[in-house]
């Protein structure tokens, strides 16, 4: 055995005394749950797809729920895209660019695979709706919601994501968000320990944020299941946004949400926070 394996297995043996599993089920773990999310992309694409629109005239009269709309105007006010003409975007930073906080290989297919299945996965949600409107279809129309909402909302929540951090970024906000943090929480502390909690003590998968409330100009923490949207679940614009989806963290920091979670915190982009609450209010008219 070369002198480079003999290392690695020496590695790998020290690590499963550490951890008391054996590298081999470290492995296995990391691929169920990078998986896990490729699967809620592919059952929902399976959903859309089973959807049959009507022919016209054979439709019955209703009301189309008002989400399916509210999801693209959110997707337009944060991305300029008009309904089912998604894509990408591009990142602002190389995907090494957060190491060691948050680790090349999840940023890679965090943002090319998941992200792009989301967006898949809207287009064609978005061709079967104006199929259904054509045919007014009111209930394709709303089984249509679930993948809209779904989908849309990954696609809006890890855009908004990404912008939120930022290479050697991290430490104490500034400016009006940092005012706005220290008379709602009382100081940057209490906030960082309230959003932390929250953010791990969400059940399954879903989302820890900071949005703004425009009735009460403050700012609040709540949190989202799944991908649910934050404006569309709580009426709060989102600020900040923690994927807490086991895919967004698992390989690196295996079932230590909490580790990841205090990382984060090393990389935010508090002025891409700033930014968003700044024009929140302004939109307000606060």
């Amino acid at each position: 055995m070369a002198a480079k394996d003999l290392y690695i297995a020496a590695l790998e043996k020290k690590l499963a005394e550490l951890s008391g599993i054996e590298v081999d089920q470290i492995k296995k773990n990391q691929l169920a749950n990078a998986s896990s999310e490729a699967r809620s992309i592919r059952e929902m694409a399976e959903y859309v797809d089973s959807i049959q629109v009507k022919q016209a005239g054979q439709a019955v009269a209703g009301q189309v729920n008002p989400q399916v709309a509210a999801m693209f105007v959110h997707i337009k006010a944060e991305l300029g895209e008009e309904r089912g003409a998604h894509s990408l975007p591009p990142l602002q930073y190389d995907y090494d660019a957060l190491e060691p906080h948050i680790s090349a290989t999840i940023m890679q297919i965090h943002h090319t695979k998941h992200h792009q299945g989301y967006i898949n996965n809207l287009k064609a949600a978005s061709e079967k709706l104006v199929e259904a409107e054509k045919a007014n279809d009111i209930a394709a129309m709303n089984s249509l919601l679930p993948a809209i909402k779904f989908n849309g909302g990954g696609h809006l929540n890890h855009t908004i994501f990404w912008t939120n951090m930022a290479p050697k970024a991290g430490g104490e906000p500034t400016g009006a968000i940092a005012e706005a943090i220290k008379k709602d929480f009382g100081s940057f502390q209490s906030f960082k320990e309230k959003f932390s909690g929250s953010s791990v003590g969400v059940k399954g998968s879903g989302w820890g944020w900071l949005g703004y409330c425009p009735k009460d100009d403050k700012v609040a923490i709540a949190t989202c299941q799944n991908q649910d949207p934050l404006q569309i679940t709580h009426g709060l614009i989102p600020l900040l946004g923690l994927d807490v989806w086991e895919h967004a963290y698992y390989l690196q920091y295996k079932n230590l949400r909490a580790d990841y979670v205090k990382a984060f915190f090393n990389v935010i982009n508090w002025a891409n926070v700033n930014q968003r609450y700044e024009a929140a209010r302004k939109a307000a008219g606060h």
